[in-house]
């Protein structure tokens, strides 16, 4: 089967894309991308993802950045005059998906150069749903649709709930196929649909096994905490957090991501048991997970989407066999209270944080103790078993 995937990000920033396209590969499928390029922190960490990927893979990388300034230019007035348009046209779907992503008009315009011929196109990022119903219409071919977030709920902005809710009903019932990333995410995005979906699955974001080692911090006489993300930065829970363990000398705090400077300096200047750490590729994180013994899911909550996520670094530190300290969001306490040995939860409250980190010191040695059994037990939780579902999803598109 011969499969186009398309994003309105990076190979960097999407890493759910990123295995999409390395099943398609080992399930002996053909696989194009088009997808945009950056150059910012992501840039090194995408250029070593292509530098695995392009090789097996027909690749198109549109600059997402000022240059070419004349398409940039024309797209940010495009996403710019839509705001104007939908107030005389709410319901355009073309609009509706400029409003998404201004990118979405360079993945259009890309698109109608594309002369091959595909069995299926799949969607990563708002910005690129319309695209795929466009084109899997024009070529009469079937489409899917991953829902990576709760799209509507990214924002706290009125208008743009409404036009992102807007988008999900004049496309997502028209898709072959709706994968997405949480129980919860699937539950809301469908509930705003005037039909339910024909056909929907949950897929878990679990990664590949072999990326995980047997945990072996045993020795440390400091319990040590890790937190990662692509940017450590504000609204992340961090803000909460860090007072709560700040010089704390039973306390080893390890964050791996891309420093926002403003925030080391508010809030790492003087937290003598913190380490930085630069980002690192996916694989080589995660084995590294096995050294330390707890792992910090401190989601704020900060919007809808947040409340419905599961995070990437959650499902890592479960796989990983790392206890996880998970604040209570929807998500989040759904999934320890369906594997209640592999974490706990706590609210974001100063007092709540500080009585939580304090359990954890006292239980240093017990949790450390069940590591290896957290291991062995998550081990039945990985990408091998759950993209399985996707395989047979697309076994059902090629008949």
């Amino acid at each position: 089967m011969r499969i186009l995937f398309l994003s309105t990000h990076n190979l960097a920033t999407n890493p759910r894309l990123v295995k999409e396209i390395e099943l398609a590969l080992l399930n002996d499928h053909t696989v194009s991308v088009i997808c945009f390029e950056f150059n910012n922190w992501s840039k090194p960490l995408n250029d070593e993802i292509k530098k695995r990927l392009v090789p097996h893979i027909k690749y198109v990388g549109i600059p997402g950045n000022r240059k070419p300034f004349g398409r940039w230019f024309m797209s940010t007035l495009l996403f710019s005059l839509s705001k104007v348009v939908l107030i005389f046209f709410p319901g355009n779907v073309f609009q509706l998906s400029l409003r998404s992503n201004k990118r979405s008009w360079l993945l259009l315009k890309e698109l109608k150069k594309m002369n091959d011929k595909f069995n299926l196109v799949v969607a990563h990022n708002p910005g690129s749903f319309y695209p795929a119903q466009l084109f899997a219409q024009k070529n009469k071919i079937p489409f899917g649709i991953d829902l990576e977030d709760y799209h509507p709920g990214e924002s706290n902005d009125g208008k743009t709930i409404i036009f992102s809710k807007k988008l999900n009903r004049a496309v997502l019932p028209n898709a072959d196929y709706i994968t997405a990333a949480s129980p919860l995410i699937l539950e809301y995005s469908e509930a705003d649909l005037p039909v339910p979906l024909k056909n929907k699955q949950v897929i878990l974001n679990y990664f590949p096994s072999t990326e995980f080692t047997n945990p072996g911090n045993k020795d440390s006489e400091k319990l040590t905490l890790v937190w990662f993300s692509q940017n450590i930065s504000f609204h992340r829970g961090l803000e909460q957090l860090i007072p709560a363990i700040r010089n704390n000398n039973q306390i080893e705090l390890h964050f791996f991501g891309n420093c926002n400077e403003t925030f080391r300096d508010r809030w790492l200047a003087d937290c003598s048991n913190l380490q930085l750490h630069p980002s690192l590729p996916q694989w080589e994180l995660h084995h590294r997970l096995a050294l330390y013994d707890i792992g910090l899911a401190i989601e704020p909550g900060k919007d809808l989407n947040n409340e419905l996520a599961l995070s990437n670094k959650m499902l890592a530190y479960f796989q990983s066999g790392l206890y996880i300290l998970a604040s209570n969001t929807k998500a989040q306490e759904r999934f320890i209270t369906e594997h209640p040995e592999h974490g706990m939860l706590t609210s974001l409250s100063s007092e709540d944080l500080k009585r939580a980190i304090q359990k954890l010191i006292d239980q240093k040695q017990s949790l450390r103790a069940s590591s290896n059994a957290r291991y062995e037990t998550a081990k039945k939780y990985d990408w091998e078993h759950e993209s399985e579902k996707l395989t047979r999803i697309w076994e059902e598109m090629n008949h």
